[in-house]
């Protein structure tokens, strides 16, 4: 393997966490291309994979009183999360079936029940204790003792948090728990604290594409020149860091605030530069000394002030890459989180219940709220700076996006995209992708697939 082509960004300036990973060798045949449109693939994902992985399920800042509840669809199922009590870990999941006629017990992305009452099925009016337990069958004494003799509760799933973020896992007795499965990422994002993050924009949709063709867009930067040719003057495109981890779990680092590799002269610092500095509240003139290439010492110091205005300590915990840059971690089978020190975008792909050449898409993006009215926040969505003032007081409905202008600007350009690359693969004259070693981490989330399907 031609160990030239990976970088090592950014070395010893980020801590043992920013480190280089050692890189397996997967190989370099093309994956096979039916596993994105096969039906039959698809059932073995579900029976296989879907229904024995953690995957996200919500946030737990929408769980902030017992007897608050979200909906998590996956696929042909549909589960119902709901806290329980007042501790962190206090939050369950079950499927969202009445056992009585398999009527959906919730109807709704997010609600509330009184957790003195619980839940009623709308159908024969049933009730369920917030903690999954048959509290009332109506009209009992109309039922034969033998149906009841075993009193049907709501079916319960394995449900787990970490640093704010609810995963759950069809499996009752998963070979894993939750941060076992996520190895090394409890480490390396520990000194972030989610849970002072507010949800900015929530949008879902339905592609016409494969879950994994989907995905596949969101964890490799090699198209970045040709699909977000704005992002040049702000971030590297050549140079990323890619990582791979156990568990099929990956990072890539990209560098933000530093003058592009591909550009002539790396000395010159760009206005892009300058006005990223300038909205951070530092002074571009401050700075004159520093060249384009060590110019995110200038984002690193501003962004840092920042913290310490609006009041966040956590950012006094991580390195100056961490401040600056776009820490992205992939979490096996299908979640992205784009890591800043003061946004997080978190992306989901799920399987179309019944199409494999569909499926869902559900990005949530999270800002720290800001303690003045003149400060913007950064919208990951835009890549730029939204609206002045915001301080996430009201957490905005999930919606479906009407058209590509409300995804954001940047993430319009890869929906655009997903569809005609499926499009593509399902053509005859595709014969499988030729994955550059900037891709890698294709290959490694579908190695771990494999392992799933027993392959």
């Amino acid at each position: 393997m031609n160990t030239q082509i990976f970088i090592n960004y950014p070395n010893g300036e980020a801590g043992p966490h920013g480190a280089k990973f050692p890189d397996p060798d997967l190989g370099t045949a093309p994956p096979d291309k039916t596993r994105y449109f096969s039906k039959e693939e698809a059932d073995r994902e579900w029976n296989q994979l879907w229904m024995t992985s953690w995957a996200l399920a919500g946030l737990a800042q929408d769980l902030a009183e017992v007897g608050d509840y979200l909906r998590y669809q996956l696929g042909r199922e549909s589960f119902v999360v709901v806290r329980t009590g007042t501790g962190q870990d206090a939050i369950k999941a079950f499927y969202n079936v009445c056992p009585h006629r398999g009527n959906r017990l919730v109807h709704n992305d997010f609600g509330s029940v009184d957790p003195s009452f619980g839940f009623q099925c709308d159908f024969h009016g049933w009730q369920f204790s917030v903690e999954g337990e048959n509290i009332q069958v109506k009209d009992e004494e109309k039922f034969r003792p033998e149906v009841l003799a075993v009193r049907p509760c709501l079916t319960e799933v394995s449900c787990a948090t970490w640093n704010g973020l609810i995963f759950v896992n069809p499996d009752p007795a998963p070979a894993l728990t939750l941060l076992e499965h996520l190895d090394v990422i409890t480490d390396h994002l520990a000194h972030y604290d989610f849970s002072q993050f507010r949800v900015f924009r929530d949008i879902d949709v339905t592609w016409d594409a494969n879950w994994k063709t989907a995905l596949e867009a969101f964890i490799e930067f090699y198209h970045a020149d040709d699909v977000h040719p704005e992002l040049l003057a702000l971030t590297a495109t050549r140079d990323c860091q890619y990582d791979l981890f156990a568990n099929g779990i990956s990072r890539m680092i990209i560098e933000v605030g530093s003058t592009n590799s591909r550009v002539p002269d790396r000395d010159v610092v760009n206005d892009g530069l300058k006005r990223l500095v300038s909205i951070y509240g530092g002074d571009p003139d401050d700075y004159s000394h520093l060249s384009g290439g060590e110019y995110k010492k200038a984002l690193a110091e501003t962004k840092r002030a920042w913290g310490k205005k609006h009041g966040y300590a956590f950012f006094d915990k991580l390195s100056d890459p961490q401040m600056t840059d776009d820490w992205n971690y992939f979490i096996f089978p299908n979640v992205t989180l784009n890591v800043f020190a003061d946004s997080l975008l978190i992306q989901i792909f799920r399987p179309h219940a019944s199409d494999p050449g569909k499926s869902h898409y559900n990005a949530i993006t999270l800002c720290l709220p800001v303690s003045d009215d003149e400060t913007p926040v950064f919208d990951l969505n835009e890549f730029n700076f939204g609206p002045k003032g915001w301080k996430g007081e009201e957490r905005p409905a999930r919606f479906v996006p009407r058209d590509l202008s409300e995804f954001g600007h940047v993430l319009a350009q890869d929906a655009i995209r997903v569809p005609e690359v499926q499009k593509g693969i399902e053509s005859a004259g595709f014969r499988g992708a030729r994955l550059s070693e900037p891709e890698i981490r294709i290959r490694h989330y579908l190695a771990e697939v494999d392992r799933y399907l027993g392959r």
